[in-house]
């Protein structure tokens, strides 16, 4: 058996994040090696990456793929060999040797040409007996047909017609196969040529027959049918009428046929008929309508003939098809109720089949879980394939059969199992096109095995195995926006084969070119698609593709109505996923008219669109209009599905709903909606924000369970989490668990660059970033240069800094707010307070107005500098000279900047107006309880404690304690102690130390040491730390890392939400780390 497919050279992002030179080490050996050509090593299916070939039409130049090889007298003897030793191998030897071409049509031509030539001297010379000629002359026509060469078909029909003479039989499949290779040319005039010439033939009228049913002259081919003698009309005869019947769709014939042919028979009593036969081949020919299968199953019933197993398969087909069939549990019905119906212990290969390829897409679209019942069909199936290939019979079986075990062993999940299959049907041949090749690109996508899917994918190049668009579609839905570079690489080799962009491929490219900030290229496959839904082609404009140009331009209201006018053209606001999308659209840039506009002309509100009214109340704090959504969609009994579930536990989380997240959390799992890991990736990120560690571990090691498919958004997201916990272990696990099957991206890349740059660790990230650059696909984006830029800026590098600006410039990324923001952050570090005016001015010239957090930014600096008229002016400016709102964020930082600059009465003003703030924040709250505890005013914080509206938590308890104990005032202490028992809160480290350093010098060594020992602390820790905790920082108000969880505070530089800050960067220009769920006509997000 073969092991499952690996890949050398992919180095580990990281090996010990907290060690010296190995991340860097290990990070720039995973970059050197992110090419995309694959090469085989010996043994096991292995492959290194490589850079990618000079060409992307053409593979490595090795072995005999590397130039084009005409057909040779080898050849000649090869195919000579085979047809002497076994004569009924030829076509699977024409196969094998065609994937051995790079021109594989021609290589066909020219071993049927030499194959008619030789047939012919054989028969004359009687070498090979006639039924192995026309075996042979069957299955090169089948391929004909798969390769869609009509005109050799045409030659090889007329061969047969000469090799008469020498004995060899025309059947059916020669005029079917003639006809279906003609049938995208319209094949009716040379079928009725064909019948005028062949019913001139007693032996050949029957064939006649066929020809006329395939040229729609219906009344000629009965008149021919009633002159045939009925006494040599044999069962192969009648089954070649019923089956033209059913390629023509004259379903209601075929049953009527099937009841005479069964009436004459037995009247006659015609022993050489078999009506067992004639009956399943009628019900075969009738599948493509429920009502005629069903009628002929009812006269073989009536009559008590028994059907063949693939006339079985074609029932349960039907059967299955049927609306009512929803779930695993009906399949089985259905299938139990034919083995009772038929009297048969089992369907048989071609019923197993069918119930596979039911099974599969209902797991996929309903994303219910397989059973052992599922993987004994597929492992029966998987043993008759191999018997067949042992027995040298592979030729008799369906090739249908090879492509529903490869389906379902993808379903299951059992890849190793899938590709041992593949490999063992590519060994004998079968393999002969792309269908099993994209029967396997499925479900890698669907498994999010991206480096299956580029190694297969190269092994089709390197194959010159034929591509559709189907291929690429599975290979653009795995790379998606993470590897944009990728994309845009095979959608130039998709041009360079002639092939057009489908309909499903839009909204992934644009997603693609997205990322790589590439507009021009999202507006040319925009117009693409419209001039083709002008066309005729409505599926190029698609629900999703409307989404995802809305997503495009989220702050663009021009262009956003315009693009709306558009989807109203082409009739796609009438889907929900639209209408939610646009409303998004106009919530984002505060158009609530719009919105009620647009909602007005909707029938009801659906659930999508009950998301984004909850996502937008979140947005602005409103608590009220959060909960009133929640209760209409209650009254309405609107079903909570897994996006849903998703929105309403973010938004409590921005509440600092601790308790609402957890009974959401808990609803959500009981139900049977959450079918993605995206979910898991939303809660975490919601326990993060409350602060509660232990639940974050638990998100990921419940999604772990699950067993669902980590897609590369829920990596990055686990990444930010534990990025943010400072939880470098976790990121290290998550990192090594990824990397099994992902080559490097641009996003995880970055995730490194920024991990780096908050360690400290400068060198080690310029040298990930020049490994960036040097790379093919994880290109350094604008977020990465963010990100190098931010982490020079907080050491106050600003020549560094400046050298990442100007290569930021010169890869042609435009600077927006989030560039000058860290230009602010990096010279106020620096001290040089001169150049900020320039930035200002600078920034004003270029069109990109202040935002809130430019504003955040400049007070900061103003703050640590201690520069009051400066402080006052640009509070001033906010005020009355700009169109920025005075949030919860704004306030606090206003009030902690004058309380730093020595402005109490402001302070007190802007605390004021914080506090009575609609939508004033949790995190501000409590940094109203630092700014009193820094200026030691512990009677403005007992009125902040006895305030009832306001909140209390475990990260004020401890603040208060701290700075009641530094203020001597210990019966205060004591009490708040009580309190914080009773509600179930601890003390951090931090406050530990302090406190028992405090009582310490008191001379109360008993409490002190109790204290400790609450921590697991000694005496020790007090006099390491005591020196800190004695200079009152702030960040001694901070928990420590194992403690009581708390948000980012304000440092006694002033520095508000600066844990916010560095995520808002993030935000604000990121089109890769968007937590915006991915369209919902994309599949690559399923279990």
């Amino acid at each position: 058996m073969l092991g499952t497919a690996c890949f050398l050279g992919q180095g580990l992002l990281t090996r010990q994040v907290r060690s010296g030179g190995s991340l860097c080490a290990s990070a720039r050996s995973l970059l050197r090696s992110s090419g995309t050509a694959l090469a085989g090593v010996e043994g096991a299916r292995h492959y290194i990456i490589r850079g990618t070939p000079s060409s992307p039409l053409r593979a490595p130049a090795s072995g005999s793929s590397s130039h084009y090889r005409p057909f040779s007298s080898e050849d000649e003897a090869a195919l000579a060999s085979v047809l002497s030793s076994k004569p009924r191998h030829v076509a699977r030897h024409i196969r094998q040797s065609m994937l051995q071409s790079r021109r594989r049509i021609a290589q066909f031509r020219n071993a049927v040409t030499y194959l008619m030539i030789s047939l012919q001297s054989r028969l004359q010379r009687k070498e090979m007996r006639p039924e192995d000629a026309t075996a042979i002359m069957e299955s090169l026509m089948r391929e004909c047909v798969d390769l869609r060469q009509g005109d050799m078909a045409h030659l090889l029909f007329r061969a047969a017609i000469r090799f008469r003479k020498y004995g060899l039989t025309i059947t059916f499949p020669f005029v079917r196969y003639l006809y279906e290779s003609y049938k995208r040319e319209n094949a009716k005039e040379l079928m009725r040529s064909m019948a005028e010439e062949l019913k001139t033939h007693d032996e050949m009228k029957v064939l006649a027959v066929l020809a006329y049913q395939f040229s729609g002259q219906r009344e000629e081919s009965v008149a021919l049918w009633e002159a045939v003698p009925k006494e040599k009309i044999t069962t192969s005869d009648y089954c070649a009428v019923l089956e033209g019947m059913g390629i023509t769709g004259c379903f209601t014939e075929v049953v009527d046929f099937a009841e005479r042919v069964v009436k004459d028979v037995a009247v006659k009593r015609r022993r050489d008929i078999d009506l067992n036969v004639v009956v399943s081949r009628a019900v075969i020919a009738s599948r493509g309508s429920s009502a005629a299968v069903n009628a002929v199953v009812r006269l073989a019933k009536d009559h008590q003939l028994t059907l063949s197993d693939v006339a079985v398969g074609a029932l349960a087909r039907s059967r299955l098809q049927e609306r009512s069939v929803t779930s695993m549990a009906d399949v089985y019905k259905v299938e139990a109720a034919l083995c009772a119906e038929l009297n048969r212990s089992s369907l048989g290969m071609a019923g197993d089949s069918a119930v596979l390829a039911k099974s599969s897409e209902i797991m996929v679209r309903n994303h219910e879980s397989a059973d052992d019942v599922m993987l004994q069909k597929v492992q029966y199936l998987g043993r008759m394939i191999e018997d067949a290939i042992d027995n040298d019979t592979l030729d008799d079986v369906d090739a249908l059969y090879a492509s529903s075990v490869i389906r379902g062993f993808g379903v299951l999940g059992r890849f190793v199992d899938m590709r041992r299959c593949f490999d063992l049907l590519d060994k004998v041949g079968v393999v002969k096109d792309h269908k099993l090749y994209d029967e396997m690109l499925r479900w890698y996508a669907h498994a999010y095995n991206l480096k299956e899917v580029i190694a297969l994918k190269e092994e089709m190049t390197r194959k010159e195995v034929y591509h559709t668009t189907q291929t690429y579609q599975n290979v653009f839905r795995v790379l998606d926006r993470y590897y944009p570079r990728l994309v845009e690489k095979y959608l130039a080799e998709m041009h360079g084969r002639g092939m057009q962009v489908d309909g499903p491929m839009y909204p992934t490219l644009i997603r693609a070119f997205h990322a790589l900030g590439d507009y021009a290229k999202i507006e040319e496959l925009f117009r693409d698609a419209k001039q083709k839904a002008a066309q005729g082609t409505t599926q190029s404009m698609s629900p999703a593709l409307i989404v995802q140009m809305l997503r495009c331009y989220p702050k663009d209201v021009v262009r956003g109505d315009a693009i709306v006018a558009d989807a109203e053209e082409y009739g796609l606001l009438s889907y929900e996923v639209v209408q939610a999308e646009v409303l998004n659209h106009y919530a984002l840039n505060d158009r609530p008219e719009a919105m009620q506009a647009l909602m007005s002309r909707l029938p009801h509100k659906t659930a999508n669109v009950y998301r984004v009214l909850l996502r937008n109340a979140a947005q602005h704090r409103n608590r009220a209009q959060f909960n009133n959504v929640l209760q209409e969609m209650e009254a309405k009994q609107i079903p909570l599905n897994e996006r849903l579930f998703s929105v309403i536990v973010t938004s409590l989380a921005h509440f600092q709903d601790t308790e609402g997240v957890r009974a959401y959390v808990h609803k959500a799992l009981a139900s049977n909606q959450i079918h993605t890991p995206l979910f898991f990736a939303d809660v975490a990120s919601a326990f993060e924000r409350l602060g509660d560690v232990d639940a974050v571990d638990q998100c990921w090691a419940g999604l772990l369970e699950t067993k669902m498919t980590i897609t590369m958004p829920v990596y990055n997201r686990f990444l930010d989490v534990y990025m943010a916990l400072n939880n470098m272990a976790k990121v290290q696990e998550i990192l090594d668990t990824m990397m099994k099957l992902v080559p490097p991206n641009p996003v995880t890349a970055t995730t490194v660059v920024d991990m780096l740059g908050k360690m400290g660790r400068l060198t080690e990230m310029e040298a990930i970033l020049d490994e960036m650059s040097k790379s093919t696909n994880a290109v350094p984006t604008l977020v990465t240069y963010h990100q190098a830029m931010s982490a020079y800026a907080k050491c106050g590098d600003v020549t560094k800094m400046e050298a990442v600006r100007e290569k930021l410039k010169l890869k042609g990324f435009h600077e927006n707010a989030v560039t000058y923001n860290i230009l602010f952050e990096g010279y106020g570090r620096a001290k040089r307070f001169e150049h900020l005016l320039e930035l200002v001015e600078e920034r004003k010239e270029r069109g990109i107005p202040m935002e809130e957090f430019g504003y955040v930014v400049l007070l900061n600096t103003y703050a640590r500098a201690r520069m009051p008229a400066e402080a006052e002016a640009l509070v001033d400016e906010i005020v009355s000279g700009s169109n920025v709102l005075l949030s919860s964020r704004l306030l606090a930082t206003v009030a902690s900047t004058f309380s730093q600059t020595g402005n109490l009465d402001q302070m007190q003003r802007y605390i004021s107006l914080l506090l009575s703030h609609p939508e004033c924040r949790l995190r501000d709250v409590e940094s109203v309880y630092i700014i009193y505890a820094r200026l030691r005013d512990t009677v403005k914080l007992q009125e902040l404690l006895d305030a009832p509206k306001l909140p209390k938590t475990a990260f004020i308890y401890n603040t208060c304690v701290s700075a009641f104990a530094r203020a001597g005032e210990h019966a205060k202490v004591a009490f708040l102690l009580t309190e914080m028992e009773h509600r179930g809160f601890a003390l951090t480290r931090n406050t530990s130390i302090v406190l028992s350093s405090l009582l310490l010098k008191a001379g109360k060594l008993e409490l002190a040491q109790m204290v400790l020992k609450w921590k697991g602390l000694t005496t020790v820790d007090v006099e390491v730390d005591s020196l800190a905790a004695a200079d009152g920082a702030a960040a001694s108000f901070l928990p420590g890392h194992g403690g009581a969880p708390a948000p980012p505070p304000v440092i006694e530089e002033g520095e508000v939400d600066n844990h916010e800050a560095e995520l808002l960067l993030r935000s604000m220009d990121d089109p890769i780390a968007d937590n915006i769920h991915v369209g919902e006509s994309d599949e690559p997000v399923s279990r």
